[in-house]
């Protein structure tokens, strides 16, 4: 039950982008922010979607028309939860965790490392597809280890963080359960 491509993009998972933020993050710095073309490319994302999330405040504003990596990372993000979730609960628990979205003084963690900890905890639970609790859980907290922020934030991290992953998961079976659908009728 393995998921075949890093959440929210078309980007196949493999050993060499296993912290996949990390693996997108030297294209957006290189080139100085990714145009709309390449985030659609990197999302599977239509242009108006993406446009539609900035002029209602849910991934900040661009500047000279290209995304930086807060804003590819939060792209992301909502992107891998949408399937399970409904968006203004998306943008409710972004701002549990970070705040006000253009304001980055708020935040109690960056939302490229944000993506990177779902990505691990996701690519942990996905080829045993064990999402008992307990088990996602230990998940959250083996990708949190490295996780210097005080304890308050720790655990609204954690929180976040076990919903999101349960939130990415249900969206991919969903999609798997689709796809197995489609091939019967």
């Amino acid at each position: 039950m393995l998921q075949n491509n890093i959440p929210g993009t078309t980007i196949p998972y493999s050993d060499s982008n296993a912290q996949a933020f990390s693996y997108i993050k030297p294209l957006i710095v290189a080139a100085g922010g990714l145009g709309l073309a390449q985030v659609c490319a990197i999302t599977g994302l239509e242009g108006s979607t993406i446009q539609n999330w900035v002029k209602r405040g849910w991934v900040g504003t661009l500047r000279d028309k290209k995304y930086n990596e807060r804003q590819v990372a939060r792209i992301l993000i909502i992107h891998a939860l949408r399937g399970c979730l409904q968006l203004e609960n998306i943008v409710r628990l972004m701002e549990y965790v970070n705040g006000v979205v253009e304001d980055p003084d708020d935040d109690i963690i960056d939302e490229g490392e944000l993506y990177n900890y779902l990505c691990e905890a996701v690519r942990d639970i996905m080829p045993r597809g064990d999402v008992s609790a307990g088990n996602v859980e230990a998940v959250v907290d083996r990708a949190l280890a490295m996780y210097a922020g005080a304890d308050d934030a720790r655990g609204r991290l954690r929180k976040a963080l076990i919903v999101m992953t349960y939130a990415c998961v249900c969206a991919t079976l969903a999609d798997r359960t689709n796809l197995m659908l489609m091939e019967m009728i």
